[in-house]
């Protein structure tokens, strides 16, 4: 349900953001936002949640622009093809249809992602990863299509 992305990627990340912001200023935080490749690259019946997922890279880089001098860091994962539960939730819980976007693809799992993450979190506190995008090999970006009738 679109109402339920909105709620989720827009509105629940600027409240929690909100509210805890003044610890992360205090400690110095970072910020490790979860955006989407879908943020740049749209897919066919992706807009809304691809929109979601740009107000998510967006927000995060005006806010590594805002909370510049006070020490904390914001950044952006942008991860493409992963094998999550979201699939199963796309495909209104059809195991075999989320089982079907999968076959004969390597996608990332969360696992994998999650190294990633721990990855941007240790490093140096004077360094500050913008954005990451990752993506497996056999996935491009390269998606655009012609329609010719």
């Amino acid at each position: 349900d679109w109402r339920t992305m909105i709620g989720t990627n827009v509105i629940g990340l600027v409240e929690l953001t909100h509210r805890l912001l003044p610890t992360l200023i205090e400690r110095k935080g970072a910020i490790i936002n979860i955006s989407s490749v879908a943020a740049s690259y749209p897919y066919s019946g992706g807009n809304v949640y691809g929109g979601t997922k740009a107000f998510v890279t967006q927000f995060s880089l005006g806010l590594r622009s805002d909370l510049h001098g006070t020490g904390v860091r914001v950044t952006s994962i942008e991860p493409g093809m992963s094998e999550t539960e979201f699939t199963l939730v796309r495909t209104g819980g059809n195991q075999a249809a989320s089982d079907a976007l999968y076959k004969g693809a390597s996608p990332m799992k969360s696992e994998e992602i999650a190294d990633v993450l721990f990855w941007v979190a240790t490093q140096p506190p004077h360094i500050n990863i913008n954005r990451l995008e990752l993506m497996p090999v056999n996935q491009s970006f390269a998606g655009f299509q012609v329609f010719r009738g």
